[in-house]
């Protein structure tokens, strides 16, 4: 058992550590327990010259697994660190993947650029992955607005951090410029449609934002983003 598990490399350092000091302690139990078994086994066997002979080997072996066991732990924590080291495909990005305009120009990287791109492929299991994405904002703790270069989408995010679209609209939908009402509400106007028999029609979406800045901001990139793209 101890020769499989010495065997078997470990996943990280902190198994290696994980496993060596369970071996450690293991060690030091099982040399105490043989002071106790030993000599009893050994006058079942051979009556008090066995007894005599159990003591002998239950001290020694209270000294040998402890050694041993402290071994164990110093190649199973050696053996951590080097699998820790050598295993640099298991390591993940502390960032986002860098987002490319369709220009394809290298610009400073942007971590909203590179979250907001990463959403849009992941999204639904990427049901959006084909889609081109050009900014977003965050209009509170779980929901976001979403620009593509082909329309908008209404984003939430889930008690799991699954990403859901609660709706979108193509540009070509539209049926005016969007425009700011009230200060910080965006409003869009699209073309007329039936959800279902039992909803009422409905005609573009209204939707409130943090403060006026983030409403002005989101006004500027849809229109940026319905440019035509440069060739």
């Amino acid at each position: 058992k101890r020769k499989k598990a010495m065997n078997r490399q470990p996943a990280g350092l902190r198994e290696g550590i994980t496993r060596g000091g369970k071996g450690l302690v293991s060690g030091f139990v099982s040399g105490i327990t043989g002071i106790v078994t030993k000599p009893i086994k050994g006058a079942q066997k051979e009556g008090a010259a066995g007894f005599f002979k159990g003591v002998g080997k239950g001290l020694v072996g209270a000294v040998a697994r402890p050694t041993g066991g402290i071994i164990d732990m110093a190649s199973s924590t050696f053996q951590g660190i080097k699998r820790a080291t050598e295993t640099s495909d298991e390591v993940e990005s502390l960032r986002p993947p860098r987002f490319f305009n369709e220009d394809g120009v290298i610009r400073p990287y942007r971590l909203r650029d590179g979250t907001g791109n990463q959403m849009l492929q992941v999204m639904e299991n990427g049901r959006f992955a084909k889609y081109k994405y050009f900014t977003h904002v965050m209009i509170n703790k779980t929901d976001m607005l979403m620009i593509t270069k082909s329309g908008v989408l209404f984003v939430t995010k889930g008690t799991f951090g699954q990403l859901t679209c609660e709706w979108q609209y193509s540009f070509d939908e539209f049926t005016k410029e969007p425009f700011i009402v009230h200060g910080r509400r965006l409003r869009i106007e699209a073309k007329e449609r039936v959800k279902s028999v039992f909803h009422a029609k409905e005609f573009g979406k209204i939707i409130n934002f943090k403060t006026p800045e983030d409403a002005r901001w989101i006004l500027t990139k849809l229109e940026e983003a319905r440019e035509p793209s440069p060739r």
